[in-house]
């Protein structure tokens, strides 16, 4: 059994790398577990733990999926907290995105219900974690972090194919590996 989702790869371009490192040290003294930028992506769907043949029917609903749209751009549109500034869980990156991404999202979605190898279980909501808390000391420096318009200085995120990841847990920290890619129809220039 493989633990596995699709995402969108987030490309880590030093913008993004030195935000998130600003962050970091600001909130140095807080215990934070931070996301590695290298690792970063929009997740479209989590699917858990599969066997093989499960894995390879998700590529190919992926790949399907993915052939039914045109390359777009997803752009940085703020900071935020999951939970509230009272008990903060995750600070991620909010998006702003095209309806294309949510339609797309939503096809896959139906398509891997319909085979069972998905079940929503909450409302998607675009966003790329930055890290995870259990609880934070200083509730007045993170919510001046999440004031800070820096992630809107970001560049725009082109979105130009699916992937289908493996999530291996270590105690480091989850590790990613890329098991399937799908390409979505290039855009024309």
């Amino acid at each position: 059994m493989r633990r596995i989702f699709i995402a969108v790869d987030i490309q880590n371009n030093s913008t993004l790398a030195r935000l998130v490192s600003l962050y970091k040290l600001a909130l140095k003294d807080e215990k934070i577990r931070w996301v590695d930028t290298a690792g970063m992506h929009l997740t479209l769907a989590f699917l858990g733990d599969n066997d093989e043949d499960r894995i390879k029917r998700a590529g190919d609903i992926m790949s399907e999926t993915a052939g039914k749209y045109k390359e777009f751009e997803i752009f940085f549109a703020g900071t935020g907290i999951f939970r509230n500034i009272k008990q903060p869980r995750v600070l991620w990156l909010d998006l702003k995105v095209p309806d294309v991404l949510y339609n797309m999202q939503a096809l896959l979605c139906k398509k891997l219900e319909d085979e069972g190898l998905y079940k929503a279980d909450k409302s998607f909501m675009p966003h790329i974690t930055l890290g995870r808390m259990k609880y934070i000391d200083n509730r007045e420096l993170l919510s001046e972090i999440l004031k800070h318009p820096g992630s809107k200085n970001l560049p725009p995120q082109s979105v130009n194919q699916l992937i289908l990841y493996e999530s291996i847990l270590k105690p480091g920290g989850p590790e990613y590996y890329p098991l399937k890619k799908a390409s979505l129809i290039p855009a024309v220039s």
